[in-house]
C-alpha cells in the first residue's frame, strides 16, 4: 500500500506542460538557442528581405507612373494589317505607318469620335508621294584669257547610306561661248532613253548653253519625292500641339479645303521645315578637251556628236556638293515661288516583308521590281516618268503608281499651296522608355547592330532615301487635311485609290487616363473593346507601351551597300502592366523563398530537438505522459521559442529598417511574431508527432536497423554514403534546403549574365522592374546559407546518434583528422544532392524565359553547383568541430 501510496503521490507532484517547458529551457540552454536563433535570423531576414523588396517595388511603381504617358493610348489600325510577327511577339511593327495607304472608312473615324471614353482620335490618311522637280545651279568658272568658248561635262553621282550607295545621274553639257549668237548649234543627238533611271552616259546627255560673264551656272533639273498625308487639325493639334511647331507662316486649319485654278486643283499644305533623308549630290565639273583645229560648234555638228563628245577627254576643275536638305530647301523655295509643280500622278508602296532567321533576328526581304509598268507614263516621253535618283537599286516594297484618269475635264492635276512650315523637334517630349512612335513626322529608328555596319554607317542611323521601295521611309513631310485630300482619293479623278476609306491609322487617347492604376487600365482596355466591337479594325492598346530594341538585317544593295545588320526600336505592347503583374510575382515568389528555406530550416531544428530529447521523452512516458502531452510538450517548447526569438528578431529589424530607410508596412511588422510562432508550430507538427508516437522502449534507445544491403564498407566514400542513406528522410530535408536556394541563385546569375540583368530587352526593361537587384541576390544567398545550416545541423545530430560509432573507430585508431574528412564528404555528398537538381531547375527556368539553352545558362548552373556544395562543404567542416565533444572514456560510460 505504501508503493502505492508513493506512486500515486508521485503522480500528483506531476510537473505540468508549462513547468516542464520552462525546465527543458533551463536545463538545455544550447539546444534552445540553437532554435531560438534560426527563428530569429529567419525573422530578421524576411522582415529586411520584404522591406528592401517593397522600397524596390516603390521605386518601380514610381518610375512606371513617371514614364506612363504616352502621345496616345491606343493605336487603331486595317483590319487584317496585323503581321504574323507581330501577333506571336506582342509588337507593333517599326515604322509601322509606311506602307500603309486607307483600310479605314471616315464614317469608322467618326463612330470612334462619338464612343464614350474617346477623348482624341486623330488620323493619319497617308496619300503618296509626289516627285517635285528641283532647279539646280551650278556655278562654273569663267573663260580663260584669250578663250571664246568651252565645253564642260557634269558628272553627276548621287550618294546615299552614308556614301555607302553610289547612283549615277545624268551627263549634263554646258556650251559656254562670248560669240553673240554662239548658242545657234545643234543638241546633241543622244538615244531614246529605254529605261526611267537617270543613268550615266550619252543616253541622258544633254546641252545647255550660256554666255560667259561673271556668273556662268550650269543648270540641273532633279527630282525629290516627298510623302503627303492628310490629317485632321483639330484632332492633331489636341494629340500633339501641332500649332506649336509653326516656324513660318500659318498652320492648318479645320476650313482648309481644295479650290480650283486655271491648272486644277489647289491644295492647301504645310511642309516640314526638316528632311531626314539621306541623300546627297557629288558633281565633278569637268572642261572637255577639243580635238586640236576643232571648235564646239564642229564637235556638234557631227551626226554622232553624242559619242564623239563622250570619249572626248576632260579635266576636272571644280567640285561641288549639295546636302539633301538643301536640296529640299530649294524644293521648298520653288513651291513659294511659282505655281509648279504640279501633282499629277503619284506613287504608293506596300509594307516590307520579314523572314524570320534561326537566330531569331529578321531579315527583310527584297521584292521584284517592274520599271516600266511602276514608272508608266501614258503621254510621257518614252512612256515613262524619270526616276529619282536610287530607284534602281534593291527593292523591298512594291510601287504602285495612280495616274492621272485621262479625257477627264476635271484631270486631278494640282498645285500646293504653302501655308506654313513646321518644325517637328518641336513636338511635345515624351519619356523615351515607353515612346511610342511618331512616323507622321520622325523616321524610325535604325541604329547599326554590329561594328560593320557602325563603319558602313559612319556611327549613324540608317534613314530614308529617294528610293521609295527602299528598305526606311521618310515621314511626311507634307501635311493637308482630311477635306483637302478629296481630290486625290476620286477615283474618278486617279487610278487606284483607296476611295472611300482613305485613312491609314487613328491614334486614340482616352479621357480619365491618369497613370498605370487599375482604373485608368480599365478605362482603356474598355474604349479599345468597344472600338473593335463598333469598327471591327485592329486595336493595340500602346499605353504602358516599350520601345523593344529587334535586329533586322537589310540585304545587300546593287550600288554599293553591303549587308546592314541594323536594330529597330519595335513597339512591345503592354510592358508596363506586365512589370506591374510581374512585380507582384516577383514579391509573391520573394516571401514564399524565404518562408519555405525557414520552414524546412525549422523543421530541421525541431527534428534535432526531438532527437535530442528521446531519452527525456521515453521516461515521460514510462512515467504515465499520454501522447497528447507528449505532442503539446514539444510543440509548446517550439511555440514558446518561436514567439521570443520572433519578438527579438522583429526588434532588431525594425531598427535595421529604420537605419538602411527602407519601407515597411506596420500590418507586417505586426505579423511577423504570429508568423514566426506558426513557422515553428507547422515545422515542428511531424517530428512531435513521432516523438509522440513512440514507444518508450524505442524512446530510450534507437531500434537497431537491420542489414539492408550485402557487401563490405572498404573506402571512406563507400562509409560517407552509407551514413547519408541512414536517416533518408533528414538527409532529403536538408538537400531540400539546398535545392531552393541553388535553383532561385542559378535564375538570378543566369539573367545578370545572359540577359544582361533583365528578363525582358525592352527599354523600360532595363531600368525597372525585372531587373536583378541586390535583395533578389540576398534572398538567394539567405536560402542557400539557411541550406548550408541545415546541412550542419543533420551532421551533427548524425553524429550525436552514431556517437558509438565514433567512438569505435577513434579506439580502432582513426584520427580526428580522418573522422573530419568524413563528416566532409557526407556534407558534400548532401550538398551535390540539392544542388545539382536545383541548378538543372534554375536552368530549365531562364532557358523558358529566354527561349532555348545559352551557353551563359551553363556557365551560371556549374557555379550554382559549386557555391550549393562549398557551402554543405563547409558545414561539414563545421560539424567536424564538435568532435572533440564525444570522447572516448565518455561515450562507453554512457553507453
Amino acid at each position: 500500500m505504501t508503493a502505492v501510496g508513493e506512486d500515486s503521490s508521485a503522480r500528483g507532484r506531476r510537473p505540468s506542460t508549462a513547468r516542464l517547458l520552462l525546465g527543458q529551457i533551463r536545463g538545455r540552454p544550447g539546444r534552445i538557442i540553437s532554435t531560438a536563433l534560426g527563428i530569429m535570423v529567419a525573422s530578421v531576414s524576411f522582415i529586411l528581405l520584404t522591406s528592401a523588396a517593397s522600397t524596390s517595388e516603390l521605386k518601380v511603381t514610381g518610375t512606371i507612373a513617371q514614364n506612363w504617358k504616352t502621345a496616345y493610348d491606343i493605336l487603331v489600325r486595317p483590319a487584317g494589317s496585323i503581321t504574323p510577327i507581330e501577333r506571336e511577339r506582342g509588337l507593333v511593327r517599326s515604322n509601322y505607318l509606311s506602307g500603309s495607304f486607307g483600310g479605314i472608312t471616315l464614317s469608322q473615324w467618326r463612330q470612334i469620335r462619338q464612343l464614350p471614353g474617346v477623348a482624341v482620335a486623330a488620323p493619319i490618311a497617308n496619300i503618296g508621294y509626289i516627285i517635285p522637280a528641283v532647279i539646280i545651279r551650278v556655278p562654273l568658272p569663267g573663260l580663260s584669257a584669250g578663250s571664246a568658248q568651252a565645253l564642260y561635262r557634269l558628272h553627276l553621282t548621287w550618294l546615299a547610306n552614308h556614301g555607302a550607295s553610289q547612283y549615277p545621274g545624268a551627263t549634263p553639257y554646258v556650251y559656254v561661248t562670248s560669240t553673240a549668237g554662239g548658242c545657234k548649234i545643234p543638241g546633241i543627238h543622244s538615244p531614246q532613253p529605254r529605261s526611267p533611271f537617270a543613268l550615266e552616259g550619252p543616253q541622258n546627255a544633254y546641252l545647255q548653253c550660256t554666255r560667259s560673264g561673271s556668273h556662268v551656272t550650269a543648270q540641273i533639273d532633279a527630282l525629290f519625292p516627298i510623302l503627303i498625308s492628310a490629317i485632321d487639325p483639330v484632332q492633331e493639334n489636341k494629340l500633339l500641339d501641332l500649332d506649336g511647331t509653326i516656324v513660318a507662316g500659318r498652320s492648318l486649319s479645320d476650313s482648309d479645303t481644295y479650290g480650283t485654278t486655271h491648272l486644277g486643283s489647289d491644295v492647301p499644305v504645310i511642309v516640314s521645315s526638316r528632311t531626314y533623308v539621306d541623300q546627297s549630290l557629288q558633281v565633278d565639273i569637268q572642261r572637255v578637251q577639243l580635238p586640236q583645229g576643232q571648235s564646239v560648234a564642229d564637235v556638234l555638228d557631227r551626226p554622232d556628236n553624242h559619242r564623239a563628245i563622250d570619249e572626248l577627254p576632260g579635266v576636272v576643275v571644280a567640285h561641288k556638293s549639295m546636302s539633301s536638305q538643301s536640296l529640299y530647301s530649294r524644293v521648298l523655295s520653288r513651291m513659294r515661288s511659282e505655281t509648279i509643280p504640279y501633282i499629277g500622278d503619284y506613287w504608293t508602296v506596300s509594307p516590307p516583308l520579314y523572314r524570320v532567321l534561326p537566330t531569331g533576328h529578321l531579315e527583310a526581304q527584297p521584292v521584284a521590281s517592274e520599271p516600266l509598268k511602276e514608272w508608266s507614263d501614258p503621254v510621257g516621253f518614252g512612256g515613262f516618268f524619270q526616276a529619282p535618283p536610287g530607284n534602281q537599286d534593291v527593292q523591298f516594297r512594291n510601287l504602285t503608281i495612280h495616274n492621272v484618269v485621262l479625257n477627264n475635264e476635271n484631270a486631278g492635276d494640282a498645285i500646293v499651296t504653302v501655308l506654313g512650315r513646321f518644325d517637328p523637334e518641336k513636338l511635345p517630349g515624351f519619356s523615351p522608355l515607353t515612346a511610342v512612335p511618331l512616323e507622321s513626322y520622325y523616321p524610325p529608328i535604325a541604329q547599326p547592330a554590329d561594328a560593320a555596319t557602325a563603319r558602313v554607317l559612319q556611327g549613324g542611323s540608317l534613314l530614308p532615301t529617294m528610293n521609295l521601295g527602299g528598305y526606311i521611309q521618310q515621314p511626311p513631310f507634307m501635311l493637308t487635311t482630311l477635306r483637302a485630300a478629296e481630290g486625290f482619293l476620286d477615283e474618278r479623278f486617279f487610278k487606284g485609290t483607296v476611295g472611300g476609306a482613305p485613312i491609314s491609322v487613328i491614334r486614340v487617347r482616352v479621357e480619365g487616363v491618369t497613370g498605370p492604376d487599375a482604373e485608368s487600365r480599365e478605362r482603356i482596355r474598355r474604349v479599345a473593346q468597344m472600338i473593335h466591337d463598333a469598327t471591327g479594325l485592329t486595336v493595340d492598346v500602346t499605353a504602358g507601351s516599350s520601345l523593344q530594341p529587334l535586329s533586322v538585317d537589310v540585304p545587300a544593295g546593287d550600288f554599293g551597300a553591303p549587308t546592314l545588320h541594323i536594330t529597330e526600336e519595335w513597339v512591345k505592347k503592354g510592358v508596363a502592366v506586365a512589370f506591374l503583374q510581374a512585380l507582384d510575382r516577383k514579391s509573391l515568389a520573394l516571401f514564399s523563398l524565404v518562408l519555405l528555406v525557414c520552414t524546412l530550416f525549422l523543421a530541421n531544428a525541431a527534428i534535432a530537438s526531438t532527437r535530442a530529447r528521446r531519452s527525456e521523452i521515453g521516461v515521460l512516458s514510462c512515467l504515465g505522459w499520454s501522447q497528447g502531452m507528449i505532442f503539446r510538450s514539444v510543440l509548446g517548447e517550439l511555440a514558446l521559442v518561436g514567439l521570443l526569438a520572433g519578438a527579438l528578431g522583429t526588434g532588431i529589424a525594425i531598427v535595421a529598417v529604420f537605419a538602411f530607410a527602407l519601407h515597411m508596412s506596420l500590418l507586417r511588422a505586426v505579423l511577423v511574431i504570429p508568423t514566426a510562432v506558426m513557422l515553428a508550430l507547422v515545422a515542428g507538427l511531424l517530428p512531435a508527432w513521432g516523438a509522440s508516437r513512440a514507444t518508450p522502449l524505442d524512446a530510450v534507445r534507437v531500434k537497431a536497423a537491420g542489414r539492408r544491403h550485402a557487401g563490405r564498407i572498404r573506402t571512406m566514400r563507400q562509409m560517407s554514403l552509407a551514413n547519408v542513406r541512414r536517416r533518408r528522410a533528414r538527409t532529403l530535408l536538408a538537400a531540400a534546403s539546398l535545392f531552393v536556394g541553388v535553383s532561385s541563385f542559378t535564375v538570378l546569375l543566369a539573367i545578370n549574365v545572359a540577359f544582361r540583368g533583365v528578363l525582358i530587352g525592352t527599354l523600360l526593361g532595363s531600368l525597372v522592374s525585372l531587373q536583378v537587384r541586390g535583395v533578389d541576390l540576398a534572398s538567394a544567398i539567405l536560402a542557400i546559407a539557411l541550406g548550408g545550416f541545415a546541412v550542419a545541423d543533420v551532421l551533427v545530430l548524425n553524429m550525436r546518434e552514431r556517437a558509438p560509432e565514433l567512438a569505435t573507430l577513434q579506439a580502432c585508431g582513426w584520427t580526428d583528422r580522418q573522422l573530419a574528412w568524413l563528416l566532409a564528404l557526407e556534407g558534400l555528398e548532401i550538398g551535390l544532392l540539392g544542388s545539382v537538381p536545383g541548378a538543372i531547375v534554375g536552368i530549365a527556368l531562364a532557358a523558358l524565359v529566354s527561349g532555348g539553352i545559352k551557353d551563359q545558362l551553363l556557365v551560371s548552373g556549374v557555379v550554382g553547383i559549386c557555391v550549393g556544395s562549398a557551402i554543405a562543404l563547409g558545414a561539414g567542416s563545421i560539424a567536424a568541430s564538435f568532435l572533440n565533444r564525444f570522447s572516448v572514456p565518455g561515450v562507453l560510460a554512457e553507453e
